[in-house]
């Protein structure tokens, strides 16, 4: 029910009413969520966490790591939640409410990255990249390009173990209201990985949201402030790893990641790379 609901854009009123008409077909036993907040709590102990994270209105910082209790902006000085006046004459006091005036949202993909070992349907796919074999010196994966090569034989501690992750990551922004509606930039943030073939790696399912930057406006040369929670955690998976069970060969393996490309159109490269793209 919850992915009919994104699909068609369906309401919570909705949901719940949902819920209630199956309820009343349903033994009085049943362990269905009675509305949209209890299917969301139970939906929640699949263990896929989202983090929500406080920004700075002129997206000058984010409120993360060791800035997590500041409550101004280190830049710009601009406070961190929102304030309320209260009270009337001389006895005006103001409330500061834990509000804050913009917050980005961070999906970790690691708890992701080990699902795909973990399941059946899954496990052995991840491992296409290095099985499969190049036909009539056609290239139809990135694995089968000099690039995928070159980054082996200049790592091969990381190739060496073919269930490493090879990813790759996109950026653009939309108007989530339209044309027509209220002007909103909002910038997600995709990775996906390479390691499966082409009929899966470019599917919908297999493009995880990592970041969603908020608007209203295009954050340009400042993106780089809402990568920093993607950044530590691809750091972390090149030089660490983390402990990942692969059910098709019943045993645990240190998995790694790496990120090998990033793809873009040229006014997203500019903002990404810090490069310029137009002019001289």
């Amino acid at each position: 029910m919850l992915e009919i609901k994104c699909k068609h854009r369906c309401s919570r009123a909705w949901f719940d009413d949902m819920s209630n008409f199956i309820q009343e077909l349903l033994p009085q036993d049943n362990l269905m969520p009675l509305d949209f907040y209890s299917t969301k709590k139970l939906v929640r102990g699949l263990g896929l966490p989202v983090q929500v994270i406080h920004c700075c209105v002129n997206n000058c910082m984010i409120y993360w790591g060791d800035d997590s209790d500041l409550n101004s902006c280190k830049k710009c000085g601009h406070a961190r939640y929102k304030q309320k006046v209260r009270g009337s004459g001389n006895r005006l006091y103001i409330r500061k409410l834990k509000v804050p005036y913009k917050k980005m949202h961070y999906f970790p993909i690691t708890p992701r990255l080990q699902r795909l070992y973990a399941s059946t349907a899954t496990a052995n796919e991840m491992r296409w990249h290095s099985e499969h074999h190049m036909e009539d010196g056609k290239m139809c994966h990135p694995s089968d390009a000099p690039a995928w090569k070159h980054f082996d034989g200049c790592f091969p501690d990381f190739s060496s173990e073919v269930r490493n992750v090879r990813l790759g990551l996109f950026a653009d922004g939309f108007q989530p209201f339209g044309q027509f509606g209220q002007q909103y930039s909002l910038w997600p943030v995709v990775v996906t990985p390479y390691n499966l073939p082409p009929n899966l790696c470019m599917k919908e399912e297999f493009m995880f949201l990592t970041v969603l930057v908020p608007g209203p406006t295009n954050p340009k040369g400042k993106i780089d402030v809402f990568f920093q929670p993607l950044i530590a955690e691809l750091k972390s998976l090149w030089g660490v790893g983390v402990q990942t069970y692969d059910i098709s060969k019943r045993q645990n393996f240190q998995m790694r990641a790496a990120l090998m490309c990033t793809i873009n159109d040229f006014p997203a490269y500019s903002m990404m790379s810090g490069w310029s793209t137009a002019g001289k």
